[in-house]
């Protein structure tokens, strides 16, 4: 009797101690079961399961996007991207993917843009306000004068006379005749004054005719300085624009603008090189403007390295407005020839000569 209760109270005791280990063992599964379970499960709430599956492929889009990125600098960028599609199918992906790509198309065009911009500035860039002095669209070099010379007569304007001076705010240079008066002169060789490049050269009709402008540029202590000298009413021109030219180098003929006057040359040297032949928009007085046989006169002779200096050429902004092959020349009606000052001046020149001979 006691060896069945002894049997039967092992079997309980193996019994009780086989029940607790079974359910230590069920326990881990079904807290295992429960943490896994939200991921698996189909019917789980929308909430619960597209955030943790979106983020999941959101990480692995990102982690995915940028190994392809590599692949596309290495191995030419349209195969990779290809093959992104290929293997990736989820939408998530895709537009990750594209979002990526989007920044680096849209800095491309960005500089593509900015350089287009850039040459359609440069191909049709505007001419520079008339008083402003900071051109940059074309120069020329000259070689720094050594002095200045008068333009007949070469040097010193021998069998020539001045026959009109400067008058501010009208006659603004002078004119030159031969002493033999009338068009005897006609054809006379016509010559620069200094070294320098011609910047204009054309028939500009009305009362000038044809008109050289060569541009100079000199030093004064410390300084390099730029002027322009203009002959006017030539008979024929004999530079171009752009030419460098030197001192006493012949440019031009001696002419009447057409018929308009008696045959003399009309010289300019200007301070301002804007000016060109748009003389009505500055100040005709000696801000703009040097009486030019003083200016020449007192640069008779300058020091000079024959360096060459660079000049500026489109600095006539407001001669871009005239339209000079619909000018028409001046006929001779307009001054009936000659002066009175011109005829006063001959006489004194011829006297003065008539003085020196004896």
């Amino acid at each position: 009797m006691l060896g069945k209760v002894a049997i039967g109270t092992v079997v309980c005791v193996l019994t009780a101690v086989g029940a607790i280990s079974a359910q230590q063992v069920e326990i881990p599964r079904e807290k295992a079961g429960k943490i896994i379970q939200p991921t698996k499960q189909p019917s789980a709430p929308p909430p619960v399961e597209v955030h943790p599956k979106t983020v999941a492929l959101a990480e692995r889009s990102n982690l995915s996007a940028s190994r392809l990125s590599l692949e596309q600098m290495r191995q030419a960028g349209a195969l990779a991207a290809q093959k992104v599609k290929e293997e990736n199918h989820d939408i998530e992906t895709d537009s990750s993917t594209a979002d990526l790509a989007a920044p680096r198309l849209k800095k491309q065009i960005s500089a593509n843009a900015v350089r287009a911009v850039d040459r359609q500035s440069d191909e049709s860039e505007p001419p520079p306000p008339a008083q402003s002095m900071s051109f940059s669209s074309q120069t020329a070099f000259t070689r720094l004068a050594d002095g200045f010379d008068f333009p007949v007569g070469k040097p010193d304007a021998r069998g020539y006379y001045k026959a009109r001076g400067v008058r501010l705010h009208g006659h603004l240079g002078e004119d030159w005749d031969g002493v033999g008066g009338g068009d005897t002169d006609l054809g006379d060789p016509i010559y620069t004054i200094g070294d320098g490049v011609v910047v204009f050269a054309r028939d500009c009709h009305q009362g000038w005719g044809n008109v050289v402008i060569v541009r100079h540029a000199y030093r004064e202590g410390s300084v390099v300085r730029n002027v322009d000298s203009l002959y006017g009413h030539l008979e024929k021109i004999l530079v171009r624009r752009g030419q460098a030219v030197r001192r006493g180098q012949q440019v031009g003929t001696m002419g009447t603008a057409h018929g308009l006057y008696d045959s003399h040359l009309h010289l300019e040297v200007r301070k301002n090189i804007a000016i060109g032949m748009s003389r009505d928009k500055f100040a005709q007085d000696f801000t703009n403007y040097y009486d030019p046989s003083e200016f020449i006169v007192s640069h008779r002779h300058l020091q000079s390295s024959g360096a060459s200096y660079r000049v500026a050429m489109n600095t006539f902004t407001y001669d871009s407005r005239i339209q000079w092959d619909k000018l028409r020349n001046y006929s001779h009606a307009h001054t009936g020839g000659g002066s009175s000052e011109s005829a006063d001046a001959l006489k004194k020149a011829l006297a003065a000569q008539s003085e020196n001979a004896h």
